[in-house]
């Protein structure tokens, strides 16, 4: 750098603590992240793909955890009755067995009848 040594506040570091969080070069463990990888996940945060999601995106369907509403459902609630698919028991019918016949509506042959078509016909 270009700044004289009796005036250099970081007298080692040629970037002159690039960030701008006080802690100069070769001290600083993410040297262009001024958070210093504020979820605690190792990886700072200028090259962090969820910075502020330690679980780095966990059910990889590319929302961050920390605005997916379904952080462990990768379809983040495929069926739209608001229960995410990792516990709603019918992740594909978003009635939830409306007819309580034991089967989701996505492989119910007869989705409004409990008895599925006792008769066959």
């Amino acid at each position: 750098d270009l700044i004289c040594g009796d005036v250099d506040s970081c007298p080692f570091d040629a970037e002159n603590d690039a960030d701008s969080d006080t802690i100069c070069a070769p001290h600083d463990p993410c040297r262009y992240d001024p958070l210093h990888d504020i979820d605690s996940d190792g990886i700072c945060g200028d090259v962090d793909s969820c910075p502020y999601d330690a679980g780095n995106d966990y059910d990889s369907d590319l929302i961050c955890g920390d605005v997916d509403s379904c952080v462990l459902d990768a379809e983040n609630d495929a069926d739209g009755d608001s229960v995410c698919g990792n516990i709603d028991p019918c992740p594909f019918d978003n009635a939830d067995d409306i007819d309580r016949d034991g089967m989701c509506a996505d492989v119910d042959s007869c989705e409004w009848d409990a008895n599925n078509d006792v008769d066959s016909d």
